[in-house]
This record gives structure tokens, C-alpha cells and sequence, in this order.
């Protein structure tokens, strides 16, 4: 299925439908209210702009100096919902007992909404009514609805705009807003050439928000239309008999994004002229054609799971922030709970899925982040640092919205969890340009409150006074989330620091020199962060085996209301926050969420234990934590205990199960599912290091496929009884799969060749010349340090012997006779250390990884920078494999020139793009690639900086070139 239906009108439940039925396109949201209203029960008939706020005042019980005086709130704008239905002067609507064959629509391929009914009029006679609606992905500024009534009789349909709209208030509840429901002033509502304008104003941020509404009418030969605008809404009342169809085209614009909002939403509406509702849904269902392509999750064996999962990712697209300007709130665009803020959610739990396959949009979401950091930069200065950034908890434009601050100023972990956003987005795309543009700058400012909040103390870094993401647990020392991620983002400032200042692109490193000064950071403030991410205090009990959430939350009681929880759930509503501080509770996952995101700093052993100690003291009172336990629960093999939670997540909105899905749905768990099946059950994981897969299925799906983009690449990947990665677009790519690397795309791809280095790929014989080259210098009269057989990796005799009589300081000494010469006595030394190589000096794998290759129709090669590979490959049993040996006497420039792999492809007659070249030295990387081959690096893959896909040994590649894909689940 690609919907959620419903085919039961319960009016009680009308507030949640219209959070789960909303139409958004990410800049607008509209809640799926009734167009002609209904006979009873409650509604929040909202429309919402991503990003747009008003601002009203924070009242404090008791000032304190810092605190934020004021806060950003998401306003209503006009409702354009409304549209009153009369059949012969009656009004028609869901009245008990009056309507039949009642169908609602939520359509995640199309694109649409839809409600259809029938009426039965006071005489007797039937009416078909139908209500269609589609917030326009192709132009953020759309929406559309479309009307239909069938009836054989007069129809009179009067459509509203209302101007006269304030914002929902919650009570007692501070998940929603509360005081504050008017932050609009309308400053103009009328006619102008048969359009309805609306001009809105913000009451203390000034900004302008237009509306300009065009109704057309089809399928009616005889009608009139006529405008009324009074009392704050304009109508348009449209008469007919038998048939009548409305389309009502809203364009939405706002003076955030247009300096002239009026203006900016005309040009659209006449762009539009000509465009009617089945144009919208054709393009509508295209987008949507395309998304489900990338993006789609398919799930085999469990239809309900399926279709869960679809609602989970068409609501995510329908609220994600398109632009600089917005992000994804708590709520989306779906409803007014959290006022609209934008949270510590975005990273951890909405970016990752974007990751996946939309890059693009993942990116659009750092840039926001990226364009508020001078409010971050300004709240660090009112928070007492003198340094960096403090971004806000909860905000909209910028500014600190959070007035509680034990649970929300003191969560400065949100700065970590921005940081870990940039970072992951830079491990998926390589984007090194959005990294010098905007990615370091907010890493760097955010990692600098660190240095601010946190001290060294008996040979350790702490971190006092702050809040993790159990907000159960308030203003503490050591969290181990806050610390662990502290510590991974001022680890990696340093990396990239000497990344950027050494990098090999002396364009790429003068703009690193650049944005350097821009910040004023040096190696001085560096080797702190160093020193403070090495020394980080990262709590441990060795009784329990778990990472201690704080330094003293395992010494507090346990939680002693045990018996009346259930009644008194969430506990936030029902208890003082002093009584659950006090207690050993918690709201949500905090540990558990750290090992999830960064499990390289832990072992398994100490992740089972912490899983199952904080499990049973977690009320999972906020939306956020289930998803989170299901993902570890799946990484930690508990599968039954995985799928309950999966069910939890899944629900949780579409059940209402925390009974607040009134307010909005619940982003964050939506994301966390969609997560769930991803990172959890399929096991990936994305990190400097690569890709990594752990199946790990629930027993009732027969199967699961989805793709994803990494590094200029398209991946898809099933799991069923085997495991299979395709490689739909880029080259081949190594991915962990079950604790073992291959490299994915090989088995399948169009290259025809394979050319081979020899010392050190083949067999060790880099050992033999750095030995050669020792006894040659400690002839001349010093000694040649370890380090320097890695710098002498790949390039010719001659280049290496400059390289040795430059550290003895004899480069000058000798004639270039001389210096052949001494090339040849080094030689001879070499010589007679391998004139007893054989078969059995080949690296493990050679021979069968040949083989495989003859078998399989490629041509092989040998480009080595010594002159003595034709030699050594007879020695060894392997001449015959080859097709052509090229060595530094047929080519004029030595690696890292491309010229010997040139020449190596010629000599077997393919194309450099047809081949694979595999290569152990930083020189010979480059050679490779500066040729145009694949390149494969041989070794350790931090030496081999400048190689993406590196191999420790040649099985990896007679693997992956033979039977990766048959790893199965039970293995």
C-alpha cells in the first residue's frame, strides 16, 4: 500500500487526523482540516511557514542574568481551508446519520491528500463530494485544492480566507505553547482582478506574509462567482447546479525570503495562469515517482511495516526545511507543539536520513545552521565565555528560546551535536568546498565552549555543570554523551586543521591558511583541543561494566513510585523536577544514544551491559528514546527486543500512543524509525572509515532493500536470505560487510585490466631495497633511520638515491657517473638478497586472486618502478600471468608521473578507464590516478591518505571480485 486511509469519521480523533493527514512541501504546512468544517468536536485548523516567527516575551519567576527575555514563535497564517458546501440552500457536511461511504486519503505516491463522502439531503437525494489537496513539492510556494460536488440540484459553495486566526494554546503541558495566541496583525485583505490578497504582519518582528488566492471554476456550463471581504475573511461564493468543480490555488511568500513578499507572490500567481490542478498532480506524481526511487525503503514479508515506513518518509519529506532559512521543527509543519522550534533533533536523528539519499536537502539543513552562528557566537558572550559559539536549544531565527534552562541552556551538547551533523555529511560526500566554506567554521567555534566549560584536573579533562539528553537528569558533571561527543569533535577539529594545513592542493591549503586567521586558531589552541580530547573523562564502573551516564547518577536511589507510574505518565506532568532529578530515572536514552553514535569508542561487551542496566530504569518518556533502544537492541543481537521497539516507534504517531499527536507528529520518532530499519536492522553505519553493514532482520520480514549516495556513488542493497550491494552509478567502493572488507563493484564492472606494482603488492621486497640502501649508506659512512623506507615506497633507483645521500648530506660529493655507479652497487645487494625468492615470497591470495582474473578474461600487467620485476616474477612462478611488464627504462618520467601506468595499459591494449591499478606507495596512489585507472591502494589506509578504497591484503579483492555477496544472514 502507498496511503494511510481511513474509512471511519470519528470526530474525537479529528485533532490527531489533521496532524497525520497534513500537506506540507517543507516550506509550507497545512493541517489536514476540514474544508467545509465540521458538526462537532475540536480543531486546529493550521497553516504554518517554516521558519516565519514572531517573537514574545519569556516571563521568569525569578531574573537571573542570561536568561532569554524572549522567545521565536511559529504563527498561523491565513486560513485558506475553509469552503462551506449548500445543495438546494442546505448545508451539506459529516452530520450523524446523514453521510455514507466515508474515505480518507493520505497518498505517498501521488503526492495528495484526499476525503470523499457522500450526503444525503433532507429530500432524499445523494450528493458526492470529494476534497482534494497537494502542497506543491516542484514550488514551495503553492498549494492547491480541489473541490468537486455532484448533485443533482442547486450547489452553492462559498470558499473563505480567514484572516482572523490565532495560535493554539496548550494547557499545563510545556511540550506545547502556552499564552501568546495572537502574533499576526492583517494589514490589508481585498480584491484585485479576481484575486483574494491577504498582507500579514508579524506583531513585533515586522515581517510581511502574503496570500494571494485564485479560484477557478471547472465542469459547471452555468455558474457565477462572486467576492465578499468582511469581518477578517474574504469569500468567494460560486453558484451552479448539478456539477461543480473548484480549484483554489494559494500562493504563500513571507518577507524573510522576499524583500517584497506582494510582488514576489504575483509573479507566481501569474506564472500559473494557465496551469490547472491535473498539471500540479502530473508533476506532483513525477517528483514523487522519483523520490520513491532513491529513496525508497522496501520491506518484504510485513505489509504493515511497509506501509509505516512509507507514511515515516513521506511526512519527513513534507516537513523538511528547503531553504537557509528553515529546518525541520519538532513538530514539522504538522502542528504547534514546541512552538514551532527547531532542536538538538535535526542532527541526530533528521540529518542521518537525509544523509542517505538526499544530500542536497541534508546540506540545505547545515546551512542553516551555518547562517544563525552569529546569534551562537552572541549567546556564547551572554553565557560568560570569551570564546566560540552556544547555540541554541530551541530556537527559530537564532536566538535562545529555551526559558528553562537545567534542561535546555544546559544541554550544551547541543553544540557536539551539530558538530557530529557537519561531520557526517562530510564522511558521505567528500564535500571538501562546503567544508572550507562553512563546515569548519562552525565546527571549530562549537568545539571551542569545550575548551571554555571544561578543565584539567589530575590528568583528565572534565566537563562540569551541563545536561545530557536525559533531561530526568539535570546539571551534572562528566556525562558521558556530553564528553564522548566532546570529545570526537575536538579530536576531529585537529585532523582537519592539519588536513587543510598540509594538504597536498596548495589552493586547498592557502584557503585552509585563510580561514585560519578568519578565526584566529593556531596550532597552540590545537594541541589544547588534542590534549583535552585525549584526556577526556569518559566515566566507566568496573563492578557493572557500563559507562556511568554522570559521575553521580549511580549513586542516587532508585525511582520509588514504581506503583502509580503507569497513571502518571510522563512523569514531567506529574512530578516536581527536584523529586525525578533526585531519583535514578530516566526520560531517555542518553549513554545508549552515545554508544549508538559513536560506538568505535567502546567495546561490545560494555554496550550489552549499559543497554541492559539503562533499560530498565528508562520510562521512555520522550518520543526520541524508543527508536534509539531498538537501533542498539539490533546492534547488540537482541532481536525480539529491536522489533518491540521498532512496533513502539511505529505507532507512537499512528496510534497516539503518548496521546499528543494533536499537536503535531513527532519528527524526531518518525526519523528515529526510518533510522530503526536502516542503522539498526540492516546495521549501517557510516564514519571516517567508510561504509559498514551488519544485518541483523526481524524474523516476520522475508526481505529489505534501499539505496543510498556516498562519495558521487549509488548504492543499493538487498538483504534477504543473501546479502547483495549494486553499484548503480560510480565506481567500485570498499564496504565492511560483517566485520570483513570488500570492495563492491568489482564482480560486475567494465574493466578489462588490472595493472600490478610489484614490491609490496606482490610480494615484500620494499624490505629488501630499504636494506639494500642501508648497507649502501653505512659504506659511505652513516646510518639510514626506519622511517625512511616509506618515503622511498615507489619511485626509481635514482630519485632514491638522491633521496639517502640528501640525508647524509653527499648529494653534491658525487658526479652523476658516480652516482650510477653507487645506483648499481645498491642493486647487486638487492639482487642477491632476492635471488632466492620463490612462489612461496608471494603475498597470501597472489596466485588464486591471477587466476580468477585469466579466468575472467582481464589483462594483466606489471608497472614497477624497479628494473628488476621481470626477474622476480620468474623467480616466483608467476611470469606467464602477464600479459606486459613495463619498468623505468621505457618511460620517461617515474612515478608519481603517470607515465608507467600509461605505458602499462598500452602494452596490453586497453584504455586507462578500463583498468585497475593497484598500488602500495603515496607516489604510486598518484600515478594511478593521474593516469585515469581505478585506483586500488595495498596497506594501511591512514598511510594511504590519498587512495579512497585500500585493501590490507590481496584476498579482499579475490573476494570481492568472487563471492561477497554470498555472506548471508546467519553468517
Amino acid at each position: 500500500m502507498w496511503k494511510l486511509e481511513n474509512n471511519n469519521y470519528v470526530s474525537s480523533k479529528q485533532m490527531v487526523e489533521e496532524s497525520l493527514y497534513m500537506s506540507g512541501n517543507g516550506y509550507l504546512g497545512i493541517r489536514g482540516a476540514f474544508e467545509e468544517g465540521y458538526s462537532d468536536g475540536e480543531s486546529i485548523r493550521g497553516s504554518y511557514i517554516n521558519g516565519l516567527y514572531d517573537r514574545v516575551p519569556i516571563v521568569h519567576a525569578e531574573m537571573a542574568y542570561g536568561f532569554p527575555v524572549i522567545q521565536d514563535k511559529q504563527p498561523r497564517i491565513i486560513d485558506t481551508q475553509g469552503c462551506k458546501i449548500y445543495l438546494d440552500g442546505e448545508e451539506a457536511g459529516l452530520f450523524e446519520g446523514r453521510y455514507e461511504n466515508y474515505d480518507r486519503v493520505l497518498d505517498y505516491k501521488k503526492g495528495l491528500s484526499r476525503r470523499s463522502y457522500s450526503f444525503i439531503s433532507s429530500s432524499g437525494k445523494e450528493a458526492k463530494l470529494s476534497f482534494n489537496r497537494i502542497a506543491f513539492l516542484q514550488d514551495k510556494n503553492v498549494f492547491i485544492y480541489k473541490i468537486s460536488v455532484k448533485y443533482d440540484g442547486q450547489i452553492k459553495l462559498i470558499s473563505t480566507c480567514d484572516a482572523a486566526i490565532e495560535n493554539f494554546t496548550g494547557k499545563n503541558d510545556p511540550r506545547t505553547g502556552s499564552g501568546h495566541k495572537k502574533l499576526m496583525d492583517l494589514l490589508s485583505l481585498g480584491m484585485k482582478n479576481d484575486l483574494i490578497y491577504g498582507l500579514m504582519k508579524t506583531i513585533s518582528t515586522d515581517i510581511l506574509q502574503s496570500t494571494i488566492v485564485r479560484h477557478k471554476v471547472k465542469d459547471c456550463k452555468n455558474f457565477s462567482i462572486e467576492y465578499l471581504v468582511e469581518d477578517k475573511i474574504a469569500s468567494a461564493i460560486i453558484s451552479g447546479r448539478d456539477n461543480i468543480s473548484l480549484e483554489k490555488l494559494c500562493v504563500f511568500t513571507d518577507g524573510i525570503r522576499d524583500e517584497d513578499p506582494v510582488k514576489s507572490g504575483e509573479k507566481i500567481i501569474e506564472s500559473y495562469h494557465d496551469i490547472e490542478y491535473r498539471d500540479i498532480e502530473m508533476r506532483q506524481s513525477a517528483i514523487l515517482e522519483r523520490f520513491w526511487d532513491d529513496c525508497g525503503i522496501e520491506i518484504k514479508g510485513c505489509s504493515n511495516d511497509k506501509n509505516a515506513i512509507r507514511f515515516m518518509q513521506y511526512q519527513l519529506l513534507q516537513s523538511m526545511g528547503c531553504d537557509e532559512f528553515s529546518n525541520i521543527s519538532a513538530k514539522g509543519l504538522s502542528g504547534e507543539g514546541y512552538e514551532g522550534h527547531y532542536f538538538w533533533d535535526t542532527e541526530i536523528y533528521m540529518l542521518p536520513v537525509m544523509l542517505l539519499n538526499q544530500p542536497e536537502k541534508a546540506k540545505t539543513l547545515l546551512e542553516y545552521r551555518h547562517r544563525i552562528l552569529p546569534y551562537a557566537l552572541e549567546r556564547a558572550k551572554e553565557l560568560g565565555h570569551l570564546k566560540g559559539a552556544a547555540y541554541p536549544w530551541r530556537t527559530i531565527s537564532g536566538i535562545e528560546c529555551s526559558g528553562y534552562f537545567p534542561a535546555g541552556t544546559a544541554q550544551y551538547h547541543i553544540n557536539s551535536d551539530i558538530a557530529y551533523g557537519f561531520l557526517q555529511y562530510y564522511f558521505y560526500t567528500g564535500d571538501l568546498e562546503f567544508l572550507l566554506n562553512k563546515g569548519f567554521e562552525v565546527i571549530v567555534e562549537t568545539g571551542r565552549i569545550w575548551i571554555e566549560i571544561g578543565s584539567f584536573h589530575k590528568g583528565t579533562f572534565q566537563i562540569h555543570g551541563v545536561t545530557g539528553p536525559d533531561e530526568y537528569t539535570a546539571i551534572v558533571n562528566n556525562n558521558y554523551y556530553t564528553n564522548i561527543m566532546a570529545k570526537h569533535h575536538l579530536k576531529w577539529i585537529a585532523k582537519l586543521f592539519y588536513y587543510l594545513k598540509n594538504h597536498k592542493d596548495s589552493n586547498v591549503m592557502n584557503r585552509g591558511i585563510v580561514l585560519f586567521e578568519k578565526l584566529s586558531i593556531d596550532e597552540d589552541e590545537i594541541r589544547i583541543m588534542e590534549e583535552a580530547s585525549n584526556k577526556m573523562l569518559i566515566m566507566y564502573d568496573e563492578e557493572l561494566g557500563i559507562n556511568m551516564q554522570d559521575d553521580s547518577f549511580l549513586s542516587k536511589p532508585d525511582w520509588p513510585f514504581a506503583k502509580v507510574e503507569k497513571d502518571k505518565k510522563p512523569l514531567l506532568l506529574h512530578f516536581h523536577p527536584l523529586t525525578i532529578y533526585r531519583h535514578k530515572i530516566l526520560k531517555q536514552a542518553d549513554t545508549v544514544l552515545a554508544h549508538m553514535l559513536l560506538e568505535e569508542y567502546v567495546d561490545e561487551e560494555t554496550i550489552k551491559k549499559s543497554f541492559n542496566y539503562y533499560e530498565k530504569i528508562t520510562t521512555h518518556d520522550s518520543s526520541l528514546s524508543s527508536c534509539i533502544y531498538g537501533i542498539v537492541a539490533s546492534r547488540c543481537g537482541f532481536k525480539e527486543k529491536a522489533y518491540n521497539y521498532f512496533n513502539e516507534t511505529v505507532n507512537l504517531d499512528l496510534k497516539d500512543t503518548h496521546g499528543n499527536t494533536k499537536d503535531g507528529i513527532h519528527m524526531a520518532s518518525i526519523a528515529g524509525t526510518i533510522l530503526g530499519v536502516v542503522s539498526g536492522f540492516a546495521g549501517l553505519r557510516v564514519n571516517e572509515k567508510g561504509i559498514f553493514l551488519n544485518p541483523n532482520l526481524p524474523e516476520c520480514w522475508k526481505g529489505l532493500s534501499f539505496k543510498i549516495k556516498y562519495r558521487e556513488r549509488t548504492l543499493k542493497i538487498v538483504i534477504d536470505d543473501n546479502l547483495k550491494i549494486e553499484i548503480l552509478e560510480g565506481k567500485p567502493l570498499k564496504v565492511n560487510i560483517k566485520g570483513k572488507n570488500f570492495i563492491v563493484g568489482l564482480e560486475n564492472s567494465n574493466f578489462k585490466g588490472v595493472v600490478f606494482d610489484l614490491d609490496g603488492v606482490l610480494t615484500d621486497t620494499s624490505s629488501k631495497h630499504y636494506q639494500a640502501w642501508k648497507e649502501l649508506c653505512n659504506s659511505l659512512g652513516y646510518d639510514l633511520p626506519g622511517y625512511f623506507e616509506d618515503t622511498l615506497r615507489g619511485i626509481s633507483r635514482m630519485d632514491s638515491l638522491s633521496k639517502v645521500l640528501e640525508y647524509g648530506k653527499l648529494n653534491s660529493k658525487y658526479s652523476d657517473e658516480e652516482k650510477i655507479k653507487l645506483a648499481a652497487q645498491k642493486n647487486d645487494i638487492y639482487l642477491k638478497k632476492v635471488s632466492e625468492y620463490s612462489r612461496e615470497n608471494l603475498f597470501e591470495g597472489t596466485i588464486e586472486l591471477l587466476e580468477i582474473l585469466k579466468k575472467k578474461g582481464f589483462k594483466i600487467a606489471l608497472a614497477s618502478a624497479s628494473k628488476s620485476g621481470e626477474f622476480l616474477l620468474k623467480a616466483m612462478g608467476i611470469y606467464n600471468y602477464f600479459d606486459g611488464i613495463v619498468d623505468p627504462t621505457s618511460i620517461k618520467n617515474g612515478k608519481p608521473a603517470p607515465d608507467i601506468f600509461l605505458k602499462a595499459c598500452e602494452t596490453i591494449g586497453i584504455l586507462p578507464e578500463e583498468a585497475i591499478g593497484i598500488e602500495d606507495a603515496l607516489s604510486g596512489i598518484e600515478s594511478i590516478k593521474s593516469a585515469g585507472l581505478f585506483p586500488i591502494g595495498f596497506g594501511n589506509s591512514e598511510f594511504l591518505s590519498n587512495c579512497e578504497v585500500t585493501v590490507e591484503s590481496l584476498n579482499e579483492i579475490l573476494d570481492s571480485i568472487n563471492c561477497y555477496k554470498k555472506i548471508t544472514k546467519e553468517e
